[in-house]
C-alpha cells in the first residue's frame, strides 16, 4: 500500500526575511544623514536658488514669529489706540538748506546784473533777457554778431561778448554749465563755405564759445556749442520780422543747482 506523500509545509505569511535587514539599512542611513544635517550650516542664498529651480517659483521668504512679540494678541481697539512707532525722519541739515538759499539768492543777483547792463548800455533791441528755475537765457541776435552767412565776430559783437563775459564771470562758481546755441532762419544758404544751416548755426556756436574762453577765466569743460540750423524757430518764418528773431544765438547759463 502506497502512502501519499505529506504536502510540503507552505514557509510563513509576511515580508521575506531579507526585507528586515534592508529596512535596518535605509534607518540607519536616515539617521546618519539627519546627522550630517545637523552639523552643517545652510546657506541662505543658495538654499533659496535650490527651491526656487526646483517648484519653478520665486523663493518667498517668510519671517518667524518672535515669541516675545504679543503685539498680535492685542485688540484691535487697543492696537488703534496705541499704533506702532512710526520711524523718526532724519533732521534736515540747516547749514545745507542755507547753502541753497544762498546760491539761488546770488543766480538772482547774477540775472539782476545781466539786465541792468542790458537796460544801461541801451542794448535791449540785441539782447533779451529771461530767468527759468536754476537757468537764466540771454538771447542775442545774429545782426549784432555776425553779417548775413558768415561766421566771423563783427567789432562791436566783441564789445558786447567782453562785457558780459566779465558779468558771468564774478559768478562762475555758481554755474554748471553754459551751454551757446546757434540758429538760423528757414532759408537755405548758399555760398562755397557752409554747405546748410546746419553748418552756419554750429560754426557761429563754435566761433562765440572760443572768444569767450579767450576773454575770461572760466573751466572750459563747463561750455557747450550747439548748432541747431533752423528747427527751433522762436517766431514765423513767413515774414522778415519772424526770421531775423529766429537769427539769434542763445546763451544758457545752468545753475549748479540744476538737475
Amino acid at each position: 500500500m502506497r502512502f501519499r506523500k505529506k504536502p510540503e509545509e507552505q514557509s510563513e505569511e509576511g515580508s521575506p526575511a531579507w526585507m528586515n535587514t534592508y529596512g535596518d539599512m535605509v534607518t540607519l542611513l536616515l539617521t546618519f544623514f539627519v546627522l550630517l544635517f545637523s552639523f552643517s550650516t545652510i546657506d541662505a542664498q543658495k538654499w533659496e536658488q535650490i527651491v526656487s529651480s526646483l517648484s519653478g517659483t520665486p523663493f518667498v521668504a517668510i519671517r518667524a514669529i518672535d515669541p516675545g512679540d504679543t503685539r498680535g494678541d492685542i485688540p484691535q481697539e487697543e492696537l488703534s489706540q496705541n499704533p506702532l512707532p512710526t520711524p523718526t525722519p532724519a533732521p534736515v541739515d540747516e547749514d545745507e538748506a542755507n547753502n541753497v538759499e544762498d546760491i539761488r539768492e546770488r543766480f538772482d543777483e547774477l540775472f539782476e546784473k545781466i539786465r541792468a547792463h542790458i537796460r544801461e548800455n541801451n542794448l535791449s533791441f540785441l539782447l533779451n533777457v529771461e530767468k527759468q528755475e536754476d537757468m537764466i537765457l540771454i538771447r542775442m541776435s545774429d545782426s549784432a554778431l555776425f553779417d548775413s552767412g558768415k561766421d566771423a565776430l563783427k567789432a562791436d559783437a566783441k564789445m558786447i561778448l567782453q562785457s558780459l563775459c566779465g558779468i558771468i564771470e564774478e559768478y562762475e562758481d555758481l554755474i554748471r554749465r553754459i551751454r551757446v546755441e546757434g540758429h538760423t532762419d528757414n532759408r537755405p544758404i548758399s555760398n562755397a563755405r557752409f554747405a546748410d544751416n546746419w553748418e552756419l548755426s554750429a560754426s557761429r556756436a563754435l566761433v562765440v564759445v572760443r572768444y569767450m574762453l579767450a576773454n575770461m577765466e572760466i573751466d572750459p569743460t563747463k561750455f557747450v556749442s550747439i548748432g541747431y540750423g533752423e528747427y527751433h524757430p522762436v517766431d514765423t518764418n513767413a515774414t522778415p520780422a519772424g526770421r531775423a528773431k529766429n537769427r539769434r544765438v542763445d546763451f544758457v547759463l545752468e545753475s549748479i543747482l540744476k538737475e
